[in-house]
């Protein structure tokens, strides 16, 4: 469902991503694991088009990303690393503003936010304006507004950022449930221990290059460490 081919990313003579390939087929929650600067964010920003590969193809299903750049965001949702919301918006108000985007009319929008409110219990606060969230429920909202669409694959960069126990149980639970529905999944994030417990498949990255990749148990095959979490794995294979 997501296939990068040789991708290669620099800024200026910085090398951010480099000869990155992989692939994460349908119905996969790929966890992207790295320390801070080895690429991660770059690769999600080159997926959604928000950064040009300088080498390399990147796919989405059948769809070039830079080819075909419409076609491909209909199928995705994002949740980036830092809640992009609108202050002088109420949360509901922003729902339908993502909603109409994608082209959903307001019946649809409308439904659709009913049911994705008792995800997360914001009822209370869905219709005060933005500006008065909790960085929290700001990360909540951008997780509800990114699947409002029923996108096929959801790209998120550190989900569980400022979410309260119960409301990270809940994403790990929406997570899980996208994926077993047909969905694919590409997380990056630092919380080891969500990404142990969700992901199907793991990717360590360092300095740019994806150099090691697979499923918790094939890694701990490689590390030849058959009871390793996934922070020693990290510790053994990256660092």
């Amino acid at each position: 469902m997501i296939q990068l081919t040789h991708v290669t990313k620099t800024f200026g003579e910085k090398i951010a991503v480099e000869d990155v390939s992989c692939e994460i087929e349908k119905g996969e929650l790929y966890g992207l694991i790295g320390p801070n600067g080895a690429g991660k964010t770059t690769i999600i920003k080159m997926i959604m088009g928000l950064y040009r590969p300088n080498m390399g193809t990147m796919r989405i299903g059948e769809f070039d990303i830079g080819e075909e750049p419409q076609k491909v965001k209909k199928t995705l949702g994002y949740v980036p690393d830092e809640p992009f919301v609108y202050e002088k918006l109420t949360g509901r108000e922003f729902l339908h503003f993502v909603g109409e985007l994608y082209g959903m009319n307001q019946e649809e929008r409308t439904k659709s936010i009913q049911n994705l409110l008792n995800i997360f219990s914001l009822h209370d606060v869905i219709d005060g304006l933005f500006e008065n969230y909790s960085r929290g429920n700001k990360q909540k909202l951008s997780i509800l507004a990114a699947i409002l669409h029923q996108p096929q694959v959801l790209i998120i960069d550190e989900p569980v950022v400022g979410i309260d126990p119960q409301g990270i149980r809940k994403t790990k639970e929406l997570l899980t449930r996208f994926v077993k529905d047909g969905g694919t999944v590409l997380l990056s994030t630092h919380t080891l221990s969500i990404a142990e417990e969700i992901c199907t498949r793991i990717g360590f990255l360092k300095e740019g290059k994806l150099i090691e990749e697979g499923t918790i148990s094939g890694l701990r095959r490689k590390a030849k460490k058959v009871q390793a979490t996934l922070e020693e794995l990290y510790f053994s294979l990256v660092t």
